[in-house]
């Protein structure tokens, strides 16, 4: 993606302070779009739809649906699992200038995830919602598919250099859902139907976009997915991240303490579920943050380190780019934490203020302090994988992913069991061992750099 941060970079010519926050408010777009809209979308119509139509059960119905579709687009579909490969497939095609298979790449990954969605969603959607009419059984599969293809598509989206259309489309999105819900949300069926509609719109835009930047003579082709050569660890590493992310909103929707029925067999944990997600909108500018620092300074010291070898500079040359890596990385994780610690600040005075106007007991807001620490652990830990993807270590991200979704099952079930005071200490305490141990990786690997690079090359 580094195209799209040298594109962001130029905006900052001028470096205002307008400037300053035209270039993160993109990346924050281009970097967590599908999310954004998912959490907002949640809020927003949430609130519309309570004050328009005063109906708490089917603005409730309608959260959880997005919530659960969110879920398994990001974990138990094969969005999750195919976003690392796909992201992977593309680069080294772009770096081999085989521009041409990236498109037919993209439509083999959405036919892929389509069947599944289909076949297996399908049949789970019918199970969970025994009791409601064909078209809502119909519209929440069509909600969960249409969400995992945004998540595909916002792979190659953030690496489009009309970055202005782009966030410009999801803008569009947040439109068309908001007037659709205004006029027309006035049951769940209907709110459903507007968070569809809006997301397909999205969805063509994206792609017309990315067939126009990457143009083909062939439609489809599944080369990304033959056996010998798939990324198998890095949709390990995906899936395994992305159920961590979300084991411990299962254990608190299904722990018989915490849980409740909503709809059908899903349910929700009306203790967790509105703090979590309001900890999660807070670290958007650590985000932002990481998208564009990543992309942009870490990208050109990455760059010159790996041709500086390839054009086998004198040692002095690439011992400077090693180490205008490493300042990069050190300076990456300082401004995240500050920005991060800040904001947090900002938050904990004024969490009983918004909670009051939200409407939210003040009962939650122990709750909400610590899961607003686990979040930004979550993106300190996040950037360590970024990282470790970037010099392609992808057996230790694996590992990590995998000790953090064990972790975090674990813990998270354990504070449930210790009492309500306890509660989002199990994510924040997995989230910060994690997070210890991948700075002890990232920091040996980074070090080695020069060393294990040299040894690949013979």
């Amino acid at each position: 993606m580094a195209g799209i941060g040298f594109e962001l970079e130029k905006s900052l010519k001028k470096e205002s302070l307008l400037s300053y926050a035209k270039v993160y408010s993109y990346a924050a777009v281009l970097s967590s779009g599908a999310w954004i809209i998912s959490i907002v979308s949640i809020i927003l119509v949430g609130y519309i739809s309570l004050s328009s139509f005063h109906n708490m059960q089917q603005t409730i119905q309608f959260q959880l649906i997005i919530t659960y579709a969110f879920m398994f687009s990001s974990s138990f579909m094969l969005s999750g699992f195919l976003q690392l490969p796909l992201t992977r497939f593309i680069a080294d095609r772009i770096y081999e200038k085989q521009y041409d298979e990236i498109l037919p790449a993209y439509f083999a990954t959405i036919f892929v995830v389509l069947v599944v969605g289909i076949f297996a969603i399908g049949p789970m959607t019918f199970y969970m919602l025994p009791d409601e009419s064909l078209i809502f059984k119909f519209l929440t599969l069509l909600v969960f598919i249409i969400v995992s293809l945004v998540w595909i598509a916002n792979v190659l989206a953030s690496s489009l250099k009309r970055y202005k259309t782009v966030v410009f489309s999801y803008f569009i999105t947040y439109v068309c859902i908001i007037v659709l819900t205004y006029f027309f949300g006035k049951d769940t069926t209907f709110l459903l139907g507007a968070f569809f509609i809006g997301n397909f719109i999205l969805f063509v835009i994206l792609t017309i976009l990315i067939a126009k930047q990457y143009p083909s003579t062939r439609l489809i082709s599944f080369r990304l997915f033959s056996i010998k050569t798939f990324y198998w660890r890095l949709a390990a590493s995906g899936f395994f991240y992305n159920l961590g992310v979300w084991i411990d909103k299962i254990i608190f929707w299904y722990h018989p303490m915490t849980g409740y029925l909503v709809i059908g067999k899903f349910k929700a944990s009306v203790v967790y579920d509105l703090p979590i997600f309001l900890a999660y909108l807070a670290i958007i500018p650590g985000m932002a943050i990481l998208f564009y620092r990543l992309e942009v300074d870490f990208s050109k010291s990455f760059q010159g380190f790996y041709k500086a070898i390839g054009e086998a500079k004198p040692l002095s040359v690439i011992e400077y780019y090693k180490n205008a890596m490493n300042k990069n990385v050190r300076a990456l994780i300082k401004e995240i934490l500050v920005i991060q610690t800040i904001i947090n600040i900002f938050l904990y005075n004024g969490a009983p203020y918004i909670f009051e106007k939200l409407s939210i007991p003040n009962l939650y807001l122990d709750l909400f302090y610590i899961l607003l620490v686990g979040a930004t652990l979550q993106l300190c830990f996040m950037t360590m994988l970024a990282l470790l993807f970037y010099i392609d270590k992808r057996i230790q991200a694996l590992y990590l992913s995998m000790l953090f979704f064990i972790l975090n099952s674990l813990f998270s079930y354990i504070s449930i069991d210790m009492g309500p005071e306890y509660f989002g200490y199990g994510y924040a305490l997995s989230l910060l061992i994690v997070f210890v141990i991948s700075v002890y990786v990232v920091r040996e690997k980074f070090q080695k750099i020069d060393y294990e690079t040299f040894m690949l090359q013979k």
